[in-house]
């Protein structure tokens, strides 16, 4: 009896209150971009001189492309919100007579980092869409890091116009579709 007491007494010194909280986590949804060049530097123009031959006879030769980056981040939310597309418009300006320019993406990066295709763009064609799939998912801020994107540019000497030249404006979009 004095066994079972102290038990009991024992018991009853180290019963427990207990008291529960929520612990609240809110996610933010990101769907952002920036153009940088190989160094990761901001970039803002890219320049494609269209040269004539150095003899004559000769067709005008060829350009040679080059690569910006796109760096990323994107957070999606639930379906239908739960893939984004990067797509390119043509903005502004008009392409030189005979010119059109080809666009090649790979993704690069950490996580769900989707799908390429590669976009030609003209005068007749103004918008394509680079890379779908993308998820949650992003590219890293130093050189040589998001997703590259081949710029070619296309002609044939026959229909150029050096009348036309001039400056066509591009936009990188990312977003949910």
């Amino acid at each position: 009896m004095i066994f079972t007491g102290s038990l009991l007494a024992a018991c009853a010194a180290s019963a427990q209150n207990a008291d529960f909280v929520d612990a609240v986590f809110e996610v933010d949804e990101a769907a952002m971009i920036r153009a940088v060049n190989a160094q990761g530097g901001n970039l803002t123009n890219l320049t494609f001189q269209i040269t004539a031959p150095g003899q004559a006879g000769a067709a005008f030769p060829g350009v040679a492309s080059q690569v910006m980056y796109l760096q990323y981040t994107s957070v999606k939310s639930a379906a239908p919100d739960d893939q984004r597309a990067l797509s390119v418009d043509v903005v502004g300006g008009d392409f030189p007579a005979g010119v059109s320019l080809s666009l090649a993406a790979n993704p690069a990066g950490t996580g769900s980092t989707g799908s390429g295709h590669e976009v030609v763009l003209s005068n007749s064609q103004q918008s394509g869409v680079l890379v779908t799939g993308i998820g949650s998912a992003y590219s890293g801020t130093g050189a040589g890091q998001g997703i590259p994107i081949l710029h070619m540019v296309n002609f044939a000497t026959e229909n150029l116009d050096a009348a036309t030249a001039g400056v066509v404006s591009l936009q990188y979009t990312l977003s949910n579709y």
